[in-house]
């Protein structure tokens, strides 16, 4: 894996990219340790669901195995332009100076899909671009336990202790009125970490996808309990949003 930013013609919109001062850009973070848990789904609904309300987005996808990218693919080759794209494959030997160069390209909300495994320097890294950090839990005894060990890895980092980011937790994947899921809720509201919704185990989402959408572009009724949740994802965010940019000290 090479530490190579790919501004990739195939997964860009052509409309003109509008630079923006980098403090007034708004930059989400999706980000577990642990592998399947939804981080992907995750990114590009949010993206989806800030196009559909008119916001200029940009996608940067640091995964090395580029879903991301390749969701954004089909979504072109299906008919929409609306999100801006950027890639940067992560490794071990990524510099914030590069991940800093890399966002100069991004528009005003940029929403990151990161890969398994962030931790160490390069999380630290990855954090200083960052103003707001989703993370994604499913379900199960070892997801939560590896949930746990990825917010202390990031409340430990020294990027959030000399300045802590916006977390906030999703739990993925769900199905209602199970013992596992009541186990989830327990963890999860026990956090002193905003827990801002429960996304349904439902096809919907793979449908969405084979197709580059996200929920909020499906013309489906039966969408309509799970675009509640969304909506609720997006008030939050932009409520963070205003805050940093308004009040003095909370970035």
């Amino acid at each position: 894996m090479r530490g190579q930013a790919e501004v990739r013609d195939d997964i860009i919109s052509p409309a003109r990219v509008v630079e923006t001062d980098a403090q007034g850009r708004f930059v989400v973070l999706v980000a577990n340790a642990k592998g399947g848990c939804g981080k992907t789904t995750l990114a590009t609904n949010l993206a989806s669901h800030l196009a559909a309300q008119g916001k200029s987005v940009t996608l940067l996808d640091l995964d090395p195995l580029q879903a991301a990218s390749a969701w954004l693919q089909q979504r072109e080759k299906s008919g929409r332009r609306d999100i801006h794209g950027l890639s940067l494959k992560l490794d071990a030997h990524t510099t914030y100076g590069r991940l800093a160069e890399v966002i100069t390209h991004a528009r005003d909300y940029l929403v990151i899909d990161s890969p398994a495994g962030l931790d160490g320097p390069v999380l630290d890294h990855v954090l200083r671009i960052t103003q707001v950090v989703l993370v994604p839990v499913l379900p199960s005894p070892i997801d939560i336990r590896a949930a746990t060990r990825f917010l202390q890895a990031v409340m430990l980092s020294p990027c959030y202790r000399r300045r802590p980011r916006r977390l906030a937790v999703i739990a993925n994947r769900t199905r209602a009125r199970t013992r596992m899921y009541n186990r989830l809720r327990q963890f999860l509201n026990s956090l002193k970490i905003p827990y801002l919704a429960t996304l349904r185990d439902t096809q919907f989402y793979v449908q969405a996808a084979g197709d580059g959408h996200g929920i909020s572009d499906l013309e489906d009724p039966r969408a309509r309990e799970d675009l509640m949740h969304w909506r609720r994802i997006v008030e939050w965010a932009e409520i963070q949003r205003h805050l940093i940019r308004t009040l003095p000290g909370f970035r």
